[in-house]
């Protein structure tokens, strides 16, 4: 079961044998409200969270493989529909910095912003994606802890 944070009441329930990231995938695919979810130490390594709400969710410590652990008060921020793909951007602060990932792209911040820069030089697409960064660096200095 994934349940919230606070209260305790059961905000997804799974059948036995998954994963954590198995059973938020499967979540996220019928469209479960995971806000407030308590997810603190999962292991959200190559999880495909487009379209999760999870707003108020409990992250800290969960692992994202070799891109780190989660750590802050908010370790999570997300943003959307934007862009070219009009996709979900989302962002995680780690021990090891912040963590992009939207559609099949997952790299550090600086990664992303070359990424951008080749794909998309200075058009529309390019002008919402920075904007975006500027909101996940001014996220991570409020909440990514020391």
């Amino acid at each position: 079961q994934i349940k919230h944070r606070y209260t305790g009441a059961v905000l997804y329930e799974y059948e036995s044998g998954l994963t954590t990231r198995q059973a938020l995938e499967q979540a996220t695919t019928k469209r479960a409200n995971l806000g407030g979810a308590d997810l603190r130490g999962a292991n959200l390594y190559g999880a495909d969270l487009y379209g999760a709400d999870l707003g108020g969710a409990n992250l800290r410590g969960a692992n994202l493989g070799e891109h780190g652990k989660l750590v802050g008060e908010r370790p999570f921020f997300q943003c959307g529909p934007i862009g070219s793909r009009s996709d979900y951007l989302l962002s995680f602060l780690t021990d090891k910095g912040v963590v992009i990932k939207i559609g099949c792209f997952i790299g550090t911040l600086d990664e992303f912003r070359t990424k951008v820069e080749s794909t998309h030089a200075d058009n529309d697409h390019a002008k919402e994606y920075q904007m975006a960064m500027l909101m996940i660096e001014a996220h991570a200095a409020l909440w990514g802890g020391k």
